[in-house]
């Protein structure tokens, strides 16, 4: 690594160069033109300065360079595939993916890069060096453009804008990715199936599907990732550190995505929208994974089971069932959770908390998936359609869950006992007859349940809701399946009959209670031609029962009469 003979007193890192040393607060570097005094030699020398935005350079060619960022000059071109570039280094970084070449290679990993400087920034990944550290929060990092990026969420510059639509970004970089939004362009293939992708990210990722290289493994759980950026993510699970902040409210998110999606519940900017149905999102990864709602695409393969999934969460959640990962556990109950959000989910049936409020009605929910399924009553929407029968669902998982009816699938299996069910939620609910877990309980009587859809249900003994109203009669019910019951008052079904005497009941609870249970003992649906000449002889004796029962009625009620007249004579 080079000999550091000059070791800081104040912290102790040691530099190859004795003016690297910034605690000491020394500023030998003036100005003689104005006086001012640097630190840095290299600030010294910063005596160009851009006209458009006041940025300063230590030397004319780096002015110029900086100025194509304004004007949009591309003068070096791309022989291969035409792609043009501002600057020649640009052109070619760029040509090497065209050429794969990849001449230096970490002795640490294997792993290779086409640039030296990238490999020294994977380098600090296998040392922990992070040596550009942020004077606003103290916060450090392996390479200094990532310092540079960081820099601009405390000062809120974004001097690169999109012509199309006026957005602005921080980064260069970033417009050009939010440019091929506009443009459609996909300039990175992989080699392997063909696929092109609109960012060099989204290729690298994808090329991970084909080796299932993962070199990045967490100290703290052993999880392995394939990307650093990725393993710095997961690492804030275990922190708990959210380093970025909305200005706006003050909620911190552990990822700047996190952040950016909550920004535009301030703005209720949805600049991304679906050329087949005009839906529109605030991402444009949320438009891709609609878009394949259209398509049917399904890039995420299981390699332990062949199941394909169309989004990438679907994949990972669909993963822990083979791994039985549960990272995540409730300090309350001692609970445990594959994915973050399913423990904070939970963590609100112990506080009580219902976030997401409906704008329809003022219904609170703890899951946004909970509120955005309720709106759709208002709403009616129902973009999902099953193929083989027509049906249509307002959600893309009901959707699937239902498909299983045609296709007999159930791919969720008991290790207990190997019954298997067609949607996970049953799977849950048949484990607990196993544990006889209840842990959903109500705070009104202290009454537990298995599951959180029972508890609601029960609670409404409490509240007195009836979210089920009949739209004949508008008469509401507690539960669906009460309505159900109800609605077919209306409709004259009645799909249950007494063997005994043919009578109708539009449910089986009718039967098991009523009096023609007690008079007979048996129910079902009516039979063969011996049971309905059987019903027929008991219709002939029941209506001869009624009949005798009707002369003894009146015959008292003419005694009765006769009675009244001699105690009470009419008097004229």
């Amino acid at each position: 690594m080079g000999e550091k003979p000059y070791p800081c007193l104040e912290c102790g890192k040691s530099f190859a160069q004795s003016e690297n040393l910034i605690h000491t607060g020394e500023k030998g570097y003036t100005c003689i033109e104005c006086g001012k005094s640097f630190a840095w030699r290299a600030n010294l020398r910063k005596l160009h300065k851009c006209t458009e935005c006041g940025k300063r350079f230590r030397d004319q060619y780096l002015l110029q360079r900086h100025e194509k960022t304004h004007t949009g000059e591309k003068p070096y071109v791309c022989l291969e595939c035409g792609k043009s570039f501002a600057q020649i280094e640009n052109l070619h970084s760029h040509q090497k993916i065209h050429t794969g070449e990849k001449p230096y290679k970490c002795l640490e990993c294997g792993k290779t890069f086409a640039w030296s400087g990238n490999l020294r920034v994977h380098q600090r990944t296998h040392s922990g060096e992070k040596p550009y550290t942020c004077i606003e929060c103290g916060k450090s990092f392996t390479a200094s453009e990532s310092l540079q990026l960081h820099q601009r969420i405390h000062t809120g510059e974004k001097p690169y804008a999109c012509l199309e639509c006026g957005k602005s970004f921080a980064f260069g970089g970033n417009l050009r990715k939010h440019q091929r939004t506009h443009t459609g362009e996909k300039p990175y293939t992989c080699l392997e199936c063909g696929k092109s992708f609109a960012q060099s990210g989204g290729l690298h990722a994808h090329q991970q599907t084909h080796t299932g290289e993962k070199p990045y493994t967490c100290v703290e759980c052993g999880k392995s990732f394939a990307f650093s950026g990725c393993l710095r993510k997961h690492q804030r699970a275990h922190t708990g550190e959210k380093p970025y902040t909305c200005l706006e409210c003050g909620k911190s998110f552990a990822q700047s995505g996190g952040l950016h999606a909550h920004q535009q519940t301030h703005t209720g900017e949805k600049p991304y929208t679906c050329v087949e149905c005009g839906k529109s999102f605030t991402q444009i990864g949320s438009l891709h994974a609609h878009q394949r709602t259209h398509t049917g695409e399904k890039p995420y393969k299981c390699l332990d089971c062949g199941k394909s999934f169309a989004q990438s969460g679907d994949f990972h959640s669909h993963q822990k069932i083979h791994t039985g990962e549960k990272p995540y556990t409730c300090l309350e109950c001692g609970k445990s959770f594959a994915w973050r959000g399913s423990l904070r989910v939970h963590q609100r049936t112990h506080t009580g908390e219902k976030p997401y409020t409906c704008l329809e009605c003022g219904k609170s929910f703890s899951k946004s998936g909970d509120l955005h399924s309720h709106q759709k009553i208002h709403t009616g929407e129902k973009h999902y359609t099953c193929v083989e029968c027509g049906k249509s669902f307002a959600w893309r998982g009901s959707l699937r869950v239902h498909q299983r009816t045609h296709t007999g699938e159930k791919p969720y299996t008991c290790l207990e006992c190997g019954k298997s069910f067609a949607q996970s939620g049953k799977l849950q609910s048949h484990q607990k007859t196993h544990t006889g877990e209840k842990s959903y309980t109500c705070i009104e009587c202290g009454k537990s349940f298995t599951q959180s859809t029972s508890l609601r249900t029960h609670q409404r003994i409490h509240t007195g809701e009836k979210p089920y109203t009949c739209v004949e009669c508008g008469k509401s019910y507690s539960t669906n399946g009460n309505l159900r019951k109800h609605k077919k008052s209306h409709i004259g079904e009645k799909p249950y009959s007494c063997l005994e005497c043919g009578m109708g009941f539009n449910c089986m609870l009718t039967q098991e209670v009523g009096g023609e249970k007690r008079m007979h003992g048996k129910l079902g649906t009516q039979g063969s031609k011996k049971g309905n000449k059987r019903m027929l002889e008991n219709r002939i004796e029941i209506q001869k029962r009624e009949a005798e029962k009707k002369k003894i009625t009146d015959r008292r009620e003419k005694e009765c009469l006769i009675s009244c007249a001699c105690l009470y004579p009419l008097r004229l």
